[in-house]
């Protein structure tokens, strides 16, 4: 039986909401990849993404420290890990620090991390094998505590399995 799910949001009065959702997504990730994990953000910043700042996910990853885990190390580890991200943003002066990063990640396992810089992407969402967020939120400080944001969470099948082959035939084929 396919269940799904949707759920909408708004920040800031949902902030603690949407942290908590995407902390619970990266490591549902880390424990099970998609293949691949998609990341879209017009602008992008290294966000903390996990709070372990009582090493409650020391078992994903017992190099992390006390602290809380930037969205940068998150995808170093889920890519050493054999999963597989792409992420598209937008080629901005803000993102110069992030792709950095990326390119970083990328030289370590070529095969396991994508990225790319587009011009006019305003497009915002991730998506996995089973779950898609997408609304107005940037992944920035900003966008996830501060700004006036709408996003969605869904699990239906049928439209989690169309915007990955959207996402695929645009981005994939350009490659």
């Amino acid at each position: 039986m396919n269940e799904s799910y949707s759920r909408d949001l708004t920040a800031p009065g949902q902030q603690r909401a949407i942290r908590d959702l995407l902390q619970s997504l990266f490591v549902a990730e880390l424990l099970q990849p998609s293949r691949p994990l998609w990341l879209l953000s017009a602008w992008i910043s290294d966000i903390e993404v996990l709070d372990n700042s009582a090493y409650q996910f020391a078992a994903l990853c017992p190099d992390w420290p006390a602290n809380r885990i930037p969205l940068s190390s998150v995808l170093r580890t889920l890519v050493a890990r054999g999963g597989e991200v792409i992420v598209i943003l937008r080629d901005v002066t803000h993102n110069q620090p992030f792709a950095q990063k990326l390119r970083d990640i990328a030289a370590a396992y070529p095969d396991r991390l994508r990225w790319r810089l587009a011009p006019d992407l305003h497009e915002k969402g991730i998506v996995g094998d089973d779950f898609m967020i997408h609304g107005s939120m940037n992944l920035t400080h900003s966008g996830i505590t501060m700004n006036d944001e709408h996003v969605v969470y869904r699990t239906e099948t049928a439209m989690v399995a169309e915007k990955r082959l959207t996402l695929a035939n645009k981005w994939l084929l350009s490659y």
